[in-house]
């Protein structure tokens, strides 16, 4: 009686720390959370940024002719001198955020947590087996 149960208590233990839904994948899972939630962060400054530069663009008449003029835009009365070989310097740093991957939890599988569980069985069983052939001599 007390395979069977060795077997059972030996796959509760390792699923509950190793398995696909136990404390080592639960770790895993809470990690990748949280690099999700600095991503999101990122991308709401990023947003506050970009929506400070459209309402600078929309309400302020000098922003927008300093930034016309960084795309090579200019008045009617202005002229421009063009060197050969420059090209127009127009602030493209403005981040749109990166592609975040998720990265899949690790664990141990159900089906290797199965035969491990079977081979403690076994283990217990065999240890049973050699002690009644000792005690019987």
């Amino acid at each position: 009686m007390l395979v069977p149960w060795t077997a059972v208590a030996v796959y509760a233990f390792f699923s509950f720390f190793l398995g696909q839904s136990g404390l080592y994948a639960r770790k895993h899972l809470e990690a990748e959370r949280f690099r999700l939630l600095e991503g999101q962060k990122n991308l709401e400054n990023i947003k506050k940024d970009f929506l400070k530069t459209r309402n600078n663009l929309i309400n302020d008449q000098d922003t927008l002719s300093v930034y016309t003029r960084q795309l090579g835009y200019g008045r009617g009365e202005e002229k421009f001198i063009r060197i050969k070989g420059l090209n127009v310097a127009v602030s493209a740093d403005v981040p749109a955020g990166k592609v975040l991957y998720a990265v899949a939890p690790e664990f141990v599988s159900d089906t290797a947590i199965k035969i491990i569980s079977a081979f403690f069985g076994l283990a217990v069983l065999v240890f049973f087996i050699i002690k009644d052939m000792i005690l019987s001599e």
